[in-house]
């Protein structure tokens, strides 16, 4: 394409106009208004007026515009780059054209008063014919991307920008009939809401008020009533928090602990990809989606005990002194003894009694039925640990210990063979693939443990999750389902490799 250069004019700032074919929504045409409120609030006008100020204006950028009129004439003329300086100096020579930040226009002019007498009311501009000309040079000047349609999340700060003092979100749906601005409403009061969370991990709010996590995506979580109140949101019929009169940010900055630990939790998931459009917790009436309320809630999702059978009438016991002492004691129940205490406690089953309590309701695992007696002290002592760690207090810990007991097992299982394991995880259960990985009883197990993913509970790759990401998080319940899938494999190797070797068979 052969060389043409464009020329380049004076041209008065009240003969320049914003592109509002430039948003890429519904707009009115000559709601040049509303583009003023959008750059304000989300291109940092604000920052380039205090830049042009302080600096002065320097044309190294000059903008591109091109003839605003049907008939092609010299003016007006629509910018087509550089709308974010020219509304900052339109705001300068004319704060009450931005009435939401005219305060703070005023406040920057009198800030700067000797540098603002030197404000231009012309600037250069480069003409193009059209716009089709200009397009390559525009889209060059921004990463060489051609122009995209907006996404939600800008579109939802456009619908925001526009309300203020002056403009309700009636006004906004009037204006905009086809747009389900609550819904925009929504997305962009929470995105400044996570802005403002006190999150713990900054990494974890840098994350939150980030494009990284799209809000057409977290809203899957905070449409449902359930989860926006477990985590300290709720919205008007107009897409608002609540209470109105207050802000987002001083909403997020007020969370009680048990929401701010439930907000946390939810964005976590999010960016560790185990939370996303698709994901079964948030199809109503499913129970992944109980569960994920639950867990938000702090509810424990542990199956509840079987009630007690009623007790049967005790029987008379015979006359004549008893040879056992108080329930418990010598001659008690459980001593062989001829005498008995009323109503002594029958052994676990028996009658009268209401049976163990299901393993989910325990706060510890159950290693009822591994045979770890043998093991080596250090080893024995892991599983000491394992049996007694709590769930609900050190949720993290268990699951890193039960990893180190399965990593520990399978070593000193091989230890006295031909082909010891070593190394770390994923190594070391090759080994057990190789020798137990076509035991009917265990080829599920194993085949969880190894090619499971991170969401498989007790898998390779979701404890190396638990154990080496700080984004990776956890629940009892996780545990437990965790143990379930490891207990079986535990208690084959626990045995000597002989006997274990011989069962296979």
């Amino acid at each position: 394409m052969a060389y043409e250069q464009l020329p380049i004019v004076e041209v008065d700032l009240d003969q320049l106009l914003l592109d509002l074919e430039n948003y890429r929504i519904p707009t009115r045409r000559d709601d040049e208004a509303g583009a003023l409120k959008y750059l304000f609030a989300s291109e940092d006008v604000l920052g380039a007026a205090r830049l042009i100020l302080r600096d002065g204006y320097f044309d190294n950028e000059v903008p591109i515009v091109t003839s605003a009129s049907a008939s092609g004439g010299s003016s007006p003329y629509t910018v087509l780059e550089g709308n974010r300086r020219l509304s900052a100096l339109k705001a300068l020579q004319d704060p009450t054209i931005v009435p939401g930040h005219e305060a703070e226009i005023r406040a920057l002019l009198k800030r700067y008063a000797v540098e603002a007498e030197n404000l231009p009311e012309r600037i250069r501009v480069i003409v193009a014919p059209d716009r089709a000309t200009a397009a390559p040079h525009v889209a060059r000047l921004h990463t060489g991307i051609s122009k995209r349609r907006w996404s939600r999340d800008q579109q939802a700060t456009f619908y925001y920008s526009l309300v203020d003092d002056q403009t309700t979100v009636d006004d906004v749906k009037a204006q905009y009939p086809d747009v389900e601005v609550a819904r925009f409403m929504r997305m962009a009061v929470m995105r400044r809401f996570l802005s403002a969370a006190p999150f713990s991990d900054h990494t974890l709010r840098q994350y939150a008020a980030s494009d990284d996590l799209a809000m057409s995506a977290f809203e899957y979580a905070y449409r449902s009533k359930e989860i926006a109140s477990a985590i300290g949101v709720e919205f008007d019929k107009d897409g608002m928090l609540l209470p109105r009169a207050s802000t987002p940010e001083k909403i997020a900055s007020k969370l009680p602990k048990k929401k701010l630990s439930a907000l946390e939790y939810l964005v976590s998931e999010f960016r560790a990809g185990r939370l996303n459009t698709r994901s079964p917790e948030f199809k109503k009436r499913s129970q992944d989606y109980q569960s994920l309320v639950d867990r938000l809630n702090g509810v424990s999702t542990a199956a509840p005990a079987q009630p007690a059978p009623p007790t049967p009438p005790a029987q008379p016991t015979p006359s004549g002194p008893s040879q056992g002492g108080a329930s418990g004691a010598p001659g008690g129940p459980n001593t062989g003894g001829s005498g008995a205490a009323p109503n002594p406690p029958g052994p676990p089953g028996g009658t009268g009694s209401r049976g163990p309590n299901h393993p989910d309701t325990k706060d510890t695992l159950d290693l009822s039925g591994l045979d770890y007696e043998n093991a080596p002290l250090n080893l024995k002592l892991r599983y000491f640990e394992l049996r007694t760690i709590s769930l609900s207090n050190l949720t993290i810990a268990a699951a890193i210990l039960m990893r180190s007991v399965l990593e520990a097992t399978i070593k000193v299982h091989f230890e006295g063979s031909p082909t010891p394991a070593t190394g770390q995880l994923s190594d070391v259960f090759k080994r057990v693939v190789q020798a137990y990985g076509q035991d009917k009883s265990l080829k599920s197990g194993i085949s969880a443990i190894q090619s499971g993913n991170a969401h498989k509970h007790g898998s390779i790759q979701w404890f190396n999750l638990i154990a080496h990401s700080a984004d990776a998080s956890v629940s009892a319940d996780d545990v437990r389902q965790a143990w379930k899938v490891v207990n079986p494999l535990l208690r084959r190797l626990l045995r000597p490799p002989s006997q274990a070797s011989s069962a296979t068979t």
